[in-house]
């Protein structure tokens, strides 16, 4: 089978849209289908690269400067190359990731080329929204958001999303078919632990318990939550925060550490290699997360794989991966007190911390990613099927991926 990945986002922007495609489409690829991915370049030329061991076929375009890395499609032409893409794999279905330029487009073409088309929800208006300050006008974009996500996704076969939380929460702005279906993560690759002592020279970690944050530096992830409860926790015991990854507030949230007298407690690693990873994640005492805007959340569901209790902010889909006071805690938005008194009790009670952790990597086990490819897998199959033999029948379609 032939499978085209659609993204109007990619590598080398790092997000949650690139780690769905990259970790799912050489599993696929190595079942025997081909793959390939439709993203902007790296330029203003054409181009076609192998990024993951996949093709990824560049169409032009423009960065976007305040974010490194982030670049938006050029439409001129954009129907054209997009045509002489597809003519030459000739996919056999198109999984959108988005509604943006490129996927819009492919689907409008659509209609001359009768490829059945299925999306994958990763989309939140807050991801946009969250440097805006006026209420008024957040609630205005928002809605326009999702009025551009109803245009695009309400032509497709079926869009998928990886909670039911997620689930929930575009049905009502859809009249197609909506399920949910774990972007997954790869048991093995998480449950495996290397030199501590190696990992803590190699990123400046002292010999303490930590607490660890995965994910963007950007504003809707409220890490400067995490700091100020940080500010708290080290008044009363001996341990340190590491921020991994890279965004928009890093130096901000350098300089509150500053202000709250931790700078010495806390750790930015910047982006950490994939290799790496679970190395931090096993040599952690807990993983946090306080973002509000979640869908899934790859990072926590990674930590949970190794066995880490998670702290969680009570939204988003978040509830459905930690289980208050049996994985992990769950606070409410800004409660920086709550945060505080869940970290020090994992922290200070190793009976807690070691039946949180075998807890985690139990639910863990639902999220196993080789399931997500047999449930995308079955669902192309289905469709391909429907196409050559039978009528379209959404009661199939969803029976097929249960």
């Amino acid at each position: 089978m032939r499978i085209l990945f659609v993204c109007d986002t990619y590598y080398p922007h790092i997000n949650g849209v690139y780690y769905f495609v990259c970790r799912i489409a050489p599993l696929l690829q190595e079942k025997g289908h081909q793959v390939a991915v439709i993203a902007p370049a790296a330029s203003m030329k054409f181009s076609k690269k192998k990024i993951d061991g996949i093709d990824v076929y560049g169409v032009p375009s423009v960065p976007v400067f305040y974010y490194k890395g982030f670049r938006i499609p050029v439409a001129f032409l954009l129907r054209a190359r997009i045509r002489r893409i597809q003519d030459s794999f000739k996919p056999d279905i198109i999984h959108v990731q988005d509604h943006f330029l490129i996927a819009k487009t492919i689907v409008r073409m659509n209609k001359g080329y009768g490829i059945p088309i299925i999306g994958t929800n990763h989309f939140m208006p807050e991801n946009i929204t969250a440097l805006v300050r006026s209420e008024k006008w957040k609630r205005r974009i928002e809605k326009y958001c999702w009025s551009r996500f109803t245009a695009v996704y309400n032509q497709l076969e079926l869009v998928t999303t990886p909670t039911e939380t997620a689930a929930e929460l575009i049905r009502p702005k859809l009249q197609t078919h909506v399920k949910a279906i774990s972007s997954g993560v790869d048991l093995k690759q998480f449950a495996t632990s290397g030199n501590e002592v190696v990992i803590r020279k190699k990123y400046g970690i002292p010999n303490k318990p930590v607490l660890l944050y995965v994910g963007r530096l950007d504003p809707e992830k409220h890490i400067h939550e995490i700091l100020q409860s940080m500010a708290v926790v080290v008044e009363k015991i001996d341990c340190c925060c590491i921020i991994t990854g890279k965004g928009l507030e890093r130096s901000a949230l350098e300089q509150l550490a500053i202000k709250l007298g931790i700078q010495d407690d806390v750790i930015f690693t910047g982006f950490v290699a994939e290799e790496d990873l679970p190395l931090l994640y096993n040599l952690s005492r807990s993983f946090i997360i306080a973002s509000t805007a979640e869908l899934l959340s790859l990072a926590a569901l990674q930590a949970m794989a190794c066995g880490l209790p998670v702290i969680a902010v009570n939204a988003g889909a978040l509830p459905e991966l930690v289980h208050d006071q049996v994985n992990g805690y769950l606070f409410n938005e800004g409660d920086i007190v709550k945060m505080a008194d869940c970290i020090c009790r994992i922290f200070t009670n190793d009976d807690l911390h070691k039946s949180m952790g075998e807890k985690s990597r139990e639910f863990s086990t639902k999220h196993d990613i080789h399931v997500t490819v047999q449930s995308f897998e079955k669902l192309y199959q289905h469709y391909t099927g429907i196409q050559q033999f039978m009528p379209l029948s959404h009661t199939n379609v969803l029976a097929a991926v249960e």
